[in-house]
């Protein structure tokens, strides 16, 4: 970007996925092929959020600081796994089924973890090694709402529960695999599900870090640079003179604390009066 002062100034966003976390909910949409006993449950938006159709979800960098702990991790809580109201979807479960999601496997950085937090926990709910087979007892979570009578033989199978969170500890991409039950017992004939169980489907995560430069004002050769760090300390200011040639050298960081959220930076960074223009990146080794 131009100044009025003839050094010209031009930034340059370069740190490891930056990019701002969407605001809007992602749904994983869990119905039934039918409402005929034995029909499987399905996924019915997997063409649209499976790993097969492009779609990955972000977990962005964010320090949580709660009453046992404070740390980082890759996080989203935009996420949510929806089960369809017959009141309103055609392609929904039966009344009287009840839906639940289970982890089949976990593929990722060696010695990830991918978590799941339920809303309000101070601890992890779920917790699931990369590359371990999950425990069966401790790998489903609820998609359905018993509070709204989910489950109940004349109970709609809608579920959209808000604040789960999704973590993981080390940066990398992940693939998760989901498969659909049904665990009520409202078969017509057999103390039973009503429904058989879903195919499977993966979901890629991705980990990135919300950091950007946010304003750059020049006067007498002294940058004034507004940056977001995204949590991170280990986080430098370069430049060079030329936009695509030349090394690029530190001019700031690492950073000794690591502001996070909508929280910014102030940097005054002195050029040399000989440069006519100055190109400025951030660099950031992600933890």
């Amino acid at each position: 970007m131009k100044a009025r002062h003839p050094l010209i100034v031009s930034v340059i966003a370069a740190c490891s996925g930056a990019m701002i976390l969407p605001a809007q909910v992602i749904p994983v949409y869990a119905g039934a092929e039918g409402t005929t006993p034995g029909s499987k449950l399905r996924f019915s938006n997997a063409s649209v959020v499976g790993s097969d159709s492009g779609f990955a979800q972000p977990l962005v960098y964010t320090v949580v600081t709660n009453l046992t702990m404070t740390n980082g991790f890759y996080q989203s809580t935009n996420l949510q796994f929806h089960a369809l109201s017959s009141k309103t979807n055609q392609g929904s479960a039966a009344i009287g089924a009840f839906a639940v999601c289970e982890v089949l496997s976990v593929t990722g950085p060696q010695g990830a973890v991918l978590s799941f937090w339920e809303q309000g926990a101070l601890a992890p709910t779920y917790m699931f090694p990369v590359g371990a087979t999950p425990n069966p007892s401790r790998s489903r979570f609820d998609v359905s709402a018993i509070e709204l009578g989910a489950g109940l033989p004349d109970g709609d199978a809608f579920g959209a529960i808000p604040g789960r969170r999704f973590t993981v500890n080390k940066s990398g991409e992940y693939l998760v695999s989901f498969r659909l039950h049904d665990t009520s017992k409202n078969h017509p004939t057999d103390e039973a599900p009503i429904h058989a169980s879903s195919e499977p489907m993966t979901l890629r995560f991705v980990t990135l870090v919300d950091t950007f430069i946010n304003r750059v004002a020049v006067t007498n050769n002294v940058a004034t640079l507004v940056l977001k760090q995204g949590g991170l300390t280990n986080l430098f200011v370069e430049s060079r003179e030329e936009a695509t040639t030349g090394e690029w050298l530190p001019v700031a960081g690492p950073f000794s604390s690591a502001p996070f959220g909508t929280n910014l930076t102030t940097l005054n960074i002195t050029n040399a009066a000989v440069l006519s223009q100055q190109f400025f990146r951030l660099r950031g080794v992600t933890p």
